[in-house]
């Protein structure tokens, strides 16, 4: 975006007195067992309707999670409380405990904490535990340190495990006895091996192998050593076959909390590791009082082929047929016939990931029903992917996606798409994860999370909140990526409005179901893949990291790069959804025309992949979903995806798919009726909406918006249809919208900014439904709430219209001509900072441009005051007054004549202040904080001198990073519109 280029504690009982730290610990529980509990209403689900005072005042469920980061494990507890209580006072749900290890750490300048979720650090969980209790915020923890479960208490026999193998060459005729060795990996000589199958195999320099001219080997094995083999003429590879362990550690523990990351192929392993997790958090819990979450990031373990100790017999009873044959094939050989190898391979990926959902993630939404504490599942694509993410993300009970700031790393609609089709309300995000370190503020976050909220998101996970203890300075200790929203933020003491904007949207975005035309299935492949409908606009090749090569290849995933697995073509003004074999096989049902699933999500048509091969499950429940009036769309199938009961599933598929596509061919015939269904081949999604005259579910016209920058997200309750409009452009938009709603319904307009609602809206009846004039802000967005009964009496406090835009009618100056204030403004900075005590400024410029060094380089917060006039002839009664500025880098807070008018954040940079104006002389006052850049920068550029900042991230600047724009800029003036 352009704005880039553009209390206290007596002690510190951690860093100063640990020994007193036990008796403390004690006084503090005892304090808040006393204080009581805060009533936690928010927990019960409610189907209460739409409400607007829970729109202004949203309950604590609604609030943004923040990733809580335990940088080496090292917690000051005075710290950590306060860190808590700040929480509450800015409008946060809550934490997740991160215990994390530091991977940038100069001069060794954080300090070894103790051993996660051993006795000291169970003691400091306790302290957040009872702090976030009394002061009725969520809490949760992390299921390891860094992440991928494990610990110090896992043995080898429950680690992680992959397929390996040695080759041994003979010649025949002979007689051979072969002694057995350990393989090797990338990592070196492999451990703690178990043979699973020798195979002797007559040599092929292209390396191509029909199992059917091998000769397996496994019953002469004995003791490790091949028994007597008659080896038969010509030259013999003989492939043993083993399972080893990994030995993989946690990929970043805090330093004393080394261990292995669990086989999460193995029901007993996640069981095992589970056990030890709560057991350790029993000792500091009760059922009134533990944990809300537990936290499984994302799946980042090595690359291999994946095994455990039971994957032999869990596929031959799911595929019917033995696995040992064709191990080769994972090993580098190549089968003579290329569909066989393919098919035998994704057999192996579908167990791999079926294994991994089932033992792992599905075992631990079991164990935290048994205890009432809900796993958040980062299960999706992205690290090295092993799932089929939707199956993954639906066995949680909140998937979890994430998208960065500046990056490509965008999953969000993947975590949306499995909370729709499994029936999940509610959608979190790893949000606003990047290399930026203190670049941005809430005006630039705003625009990520409102794109991320049109892909699903309504449950903002911040990444990250750093602990800070006191010897950390500002900004402090902070994780290698991410954004810090943390006390140590320089706007955080403005941070409330941010926090209640995004309550009030993740409130409505909980409403009703999602609504959605198409049904997008991807197929049945382990790993698949989501891709982002949106990412992050502001992501180009001059970012940190790498740029990739396939970024702007339309056929496949910005995010990871690979194909896409189904194009759905264009479908601007419709929603969908992804689904996958196991929803369509188990749940979804068509009725009345419509394809439906038993929590109420409803669809118009279903899209398959352009395949020649398919599950033939899923076939069989498309025949009868079509056969009952579904409408699909896709090409006939040839052949089955697996090789289970091969060739005979080949031929099943064939019969199938002759009865329901009959002469359809996707080239002469388009179509075909089955049943009361059809089904289509060789028409886009978008062609088939149209000939079925379903029109667009929000169709946005007057503009170009072919990047989407005007972008929606729809929900609907059993009374009201509920649109979310983004505009993430940093220019005003004015559109004419058309909803598809009942005709008979009225709209009222609901802004999260300021949770105030227009019930006085302008409007016309269309074909389609009902079309609406509205002038989006730079960055605004606006709820558009369509129900038969309004009382058509906007909120007392609504002081603009929210139809037509703010920054118009301050513009208009024909109702009273505006005051210009952009002139004569005395500055004061806080010198303890490094800033002059006063400056007079001619005009608004940035800090960075002023002269005085202490200026440029300053970070925090500076005081603009001056005077002006309020003639007698001004008609207050019939006017409102608004302070308006250009641009204001990062946040600021209005006071006039002493009274706060508010903090304004967001374009077009204005607020009201009618209420404390007076006839002649005035004071008005803004405070305005930037961000840490500067003085972080400042602070390089004069290396002899004592830095004022402090902070493990100062690598990532140098003495040439550019100083960002900060404090108020350009044009300031008092506007008057006409009272509402």
């Amino acid at each position: 975006m352009a704005r880039i280029v553009s209390k206290r504690y007596l002690f510190d009982i951690s860093s100063r007195n640990p020994a007193a730290f036990p008796l403390l610990l004690v006084i503090w529980m005892f304090f808040f067992a006393g204080s009581g509990c805060t009533s936690r209403q928010e927990k019960e689900k409610s189907e209460a309707p739409l409400s607007g005072e829970i729109f202004r005042n949203p309950a604590t469920e609604y609030r943004p999670l923040a990733l809580w980061t335990w940088m080496n494990g090292y917690v000051d507890a005075v710290k950590l409380v306060e860190e808590l209580e700040e929480m509450k006072d800015k409008g946060l749900r809550g934490a997740i405990i991160w215990d994390i290890g530091a991977l940038i750490n100069p001069d060794d300048l954080i300090p070894d904490g103790p051993a996660f979720l051993g006795p000291e650090s169970l003691q400091y969980i306790s302290l957040a535990l009872t702090t976030s209790h009394s002061l009725g915020l969520d809490l949760g923890i992390s299921s390891a340190s860094s992440w991928n479960s494990g610990g110090e208490w896992i043995d080898v026999p429950n680690g992680s495990k992959e397929l390996l193998n040695t080759a041994e060459w003979v010649e025949g005729p002979s007689t051979i006895k072969l002694e057995l060795k350990n393989p090797e990996s990338s990592r070196g000589i492999a451990k703690n091996c178990e043979l699973l199958t020798v195979i002797a195999i007559p040599q092929n320099p292209a390396k191509v192998y029909d199992p059917k001219d091998a000769i397996t080997l496994s019953a002469s094995v004995n003791n490790g050593r091949l028994v007597e083999w008659q080896v038969p003429e010509g030259r013999w590879e003989i492939l043993s076959f083993f399972s080893c362990n990994t030995m993989q550690p946690l990929v970043v523990p805090s330093p004393n909390s080394a261990g292995l990351i669990i086989d999460h192929l193995s029901k007993k392993a996640t069981e095992l590791h589970f056990e030890e997790l709560f057991s350790r958090l029993d000792q500091i819990s009760t059922p009134q009082k533990q944990m809300d979450f537990i936290f499984l990031d994302s799946y980042e373990v090595w690359e291999m082929m994946d095994w455990t100790p039971e994957f032999m017999r869990e596929f031959e009873d799911r595929y019917a047929y033995d696995p040992r044959p064709y191990l080769p094939l994972l090993q580098g050989f190549y089968h003579s016939d290329s569909l066989i190898q393919d098919r035998f391979e994704a057999d192996y990926r579908r167990l791999v990931s079926n294994l991994l959902i089932e033992n792992h993630y599905a075992k631990t939404v079991e164990i935290g029903e048994e205890r009432g504490i809900q796993m958040v599942t980062e299960a999706g694509h992205g690290g090295s992917p092993r799932v089929e993410p939707l199956k993954a993300l639906g066995n949680s009970h909140i998937p979890m996606g994430e998208f960065w700031n500046r990056q490509r790393h965008w999953v969000t609609k993947e975590a949306a798409s499995a909370a729709h089709i499994y029936g999940k309300n509610i959608v979190a995000s790893e949000s606003l994860t990047g290399w930026n370190h203190w670049q941005h503020g809430p005006t630039d976050f705003k625009q990520l999370i409102d794109i991320a909220f049109c892909e699903g998101l309504n449950q903002v996970v911040f990444h990250t909140f750093s602990h800070n203890p006191e010897i950390a300075g500002k900004p402090g200790f902070v994780y290698h990526a991410g954004e810090h929203v943390n006390v140590n933020a320089t706007w955080w003491e403005m941070a409330r409005p941010f926090m209640d904007y995004i309550a009030r949207c993740s409130y409505m975005l909980r409403q009703g179901n999602f609504v959605a035309d198409v049904l997008l299935y991807y197929g049945d492949e382990a790993p698949n893949l989501v891709p982002p409908g949106r990412m992050d606009p502001n992501y180009t090749p001059d970012m940190p990291g790498i740029f990739p090569t396939y970024f702007y290849d339309e056929s496949k995933c910005p995010h990871c790069g690979r194909p896409k697995p189904i194009n759905p073509g264009n479908l601007q003004g419709y929603q969908s959804d992804y689904i996958n074999e196991d929803v369509i096989t188990k749940t979804l049902a068509t009725e009345n025309g419509n394809l439906v699933l038993p929590h109420g999500q409803s669809y118009k048509i279903l899209m398959l992949p352009d395949r020649k091969d398919i599950s033939l499950e899923v076939l069989k429940r498309l025949e009868t979903l079509i056969f009952n009036g579904a409408v699909v769309i896709g090409r006939k199938p040839e052949r089955s995806t697996s090789l289970k009961n091969y060739p005979a599933s080949d031929q099943e598929v064939r019969q199938i798919a002759n009865k329901i596509w009959g002469d359809c061919d996707g080239e002469k015939v388009l179509s075909n009726k089955y049943g009361k269904g059809t089904i289509y081949w060789g028409k886009s999604a978008r062609e088939v909406l149209e000939e079925r005259a379903i029109p667009p579910d929000f169709q946005v016209t007057g503009i170009d918006n072919t990047d989407l920058h005007i972008d929606f997200v729809h929900r609907q309750t059993e009374s009201e249809a509920i649109f979310f409009l983004s505009n993430s452009s940093e220019k005003q938009e004015k559109i004419s919208g058309v909803f598809r709603v009942d005709p008979d319904s009225k709209p009222e307009l609901w802004d999260a900014e300021t949770g105030l609602i227009q019930r006085q809206v302008e409007f016309a009846k269309v074909d389609n439904g009902l079309q609406m004039e509205i002038t989006m802000d730079p960055l605004a967005s606006r709820f558009v709430v369509f129900r038969k009964g309004t009382s058509g009496i906007n909120d007392e406090g609504l002081y603009h219209n929210l139809q037509t835009g703010l920054k118009d009618q301050l513009n208009s100056k024909v109702v009273y001509p505006a005051i210009d204030l952009s002139k004569q403004w005395n500055i004061a900075f806080d010198p303890d900072m490094g800033g002059p005590e006063s400056l007079k400024l001619d005009s608004l410029v940035s800090w960075s441009e002023l002269e005085d060094e202490g200026a440029s380089y300053y970070s925090g917060s500076a005081i603009y005051t001056r005077e002006f006039i309020i003639d007698d002839d001004v008609p207050a009664v019939n006017l409102e007054a608004f302070v308006s500025f250009e641009e204001i880098q990062e946040m600021a807070q209005v006071f006039v004549n002493g009274n706060d008018c508010g903090i304004i954040w967001l374009p077009p940079y204005a607020t009201r202040i009618t209420p404390h104006l007076k006839q002649g002389r005035n004071t008005i006052t803004v405070k305005v904080i930037n961000t840490w850049n500067n003085r972080i920068v400042g602070d390089l550029r004069n290396p002899e001198k004592i830095p004022f900042t402090q902070t493990n991230a100062r690598g990532k600047f140098t003495s040439n990073s550019p100083l960002l724009q900060s404090g108020l800029l350009g044009k300031a003036e008092i506007n008057f519109i006409t009272k509402k």
